[in-house]
């Protein structure tokens, strides 16, 4: 696809199972396998720090009352380095539960993970989940359901693989080998193929095949 929505339109929905419902927040919604994430963004760029990548350019700790919040601002590129916009993240590093407060000392570590997913957001990757469509859990199967089909296998070639099986009896130089290959699943199993589908192909190799053996017993006479 190509023109403005090229990247957005690739991976606004991304596989539910790479997903999971955001939990201890004070808002329901959806997020996204931080991975899964990255994976996307190398399938569209590169490897990261080759095709994306980001710099921390500040962080800190901020106290909220009795809690504290951990932010970070990142500068994310993708591309070319000078293809860059900025991004935030936060988590809450000390917290109030009914057990008393709790240190999450993954608290900075989080806060970069959050950046990069928002940033990656921006590009289009789990677009969908952003704009309120997977609020909609009936879209939400249509989705899962067209991740779930299985892929297209590819055509498979007659000529080809006639061409592969008479080539593989012609190297065989002995008539031991010859009959090892023949027996082998490898042999027969698009043999048998072509003669379901190609009966005309099957027979050419048949022939071929028939041709060694011959000219093999009679030199091993």
């Amino acid at each position: 696809m190509t023109g403005n929505l090229r990247h957005w339109n690739r991976f606004a929905d991304i596989d539910p199972k790479f997903t999971k419902p955001i939990a201890g927040k004070a808002y329901k919604g959806t997020s996204p396998n931080p991975q899964y994430v990255i994976l996307c963004l190398t399938e569209m760029f590169g490897p990261v720090g080759e095709g994306f990548g980001w710099e921390v350019v500040r962080e800190e700790f901020q106290p909220l009352g009795e809690e504290v919040l951990h932010w970070c601002r990142i500068q994310f590129w993708h591309g070319d380095r000078n293809n860059r916009f900025d991004s935030y993240g936060q988590t809450k590093a000390l917290m109030k539960t009914k057990n008393g407060l709790l240190a999450d000392e993954d608290a900075p570590k989080k806060s970069l993970t959050d950046a990069i997913i928002k940033a990656a957001s921006h590009i289009g990757i789990a677009a969908n989940i952003f704009l309120g469509r997977w609020d909609d859990q009936k879209y939400v199967a249509q989705v899962a359901r067209e991740f779930d089909k299985p892929e297209a296998k590819p055509e498979r070639d007659p000529e080809a693989i006639s061409a592969g099986l008479i080539a593989a009896v012609r190297k065989r130089d002995d008539l031991f080998a010859l009959q090892t290959l023949m027996g082998a699943d490898k042999y027969k199993q698009p043999l048998g193929w072509l003669r379901e589908h190609h009966p005309e192909k099957a027979a050419h190799v048949d022939t071929e095949a028939e041709t060694r053996l011959q000219a093999l017993q009679g030199e091993a006479a």
